[in-house]
């Protein structure tokens, strides 16, 4: 089965100065990013999430996210760092 259609599984969420409500829609393009990326060869993938069609309607515009592979490897292991500001949430996460 391809890696767009495997279910997305969030093992470790790290955050600072990050509300629960923004943490959940964070962690939906994060999974969004992971299932895109995990169907390339890249390793690692840098994104704006202004780029993303339902970022600014969640307040989720501004973030940079950082999408890298656990092991060089792994083809479903993930992890995954937001940055704006002072807000931060690193997660790890994979595909099955």
């Amino acid at each position: 089965m391809s890696n767009r259609f495997k279910h997305a599984v969030i093992d470790d969420v790290t955050s600072r100065n990050i509300d629960a409500r923004l943490q959940d829609h964070l962690l939906d393009l994060f999974e969004s990013a992971m299932k895109s990326v995990a169907t390339t060869l890249a390793r690692e993938a840098k994104f704006d999430t202004t780029d993303f069609a339902t970022a600014k309607a969640r307040g989720c515009e501004g973030f940079t996210l950082l999408v890298s592979r656990t092991r060089a490897d792994s083809r479903d292991g993930w992890f995954g760092a937001f940055q704006r500001g002072d807000e931060r949430l690193d997660v790890i996460g994979h595909l099955e």
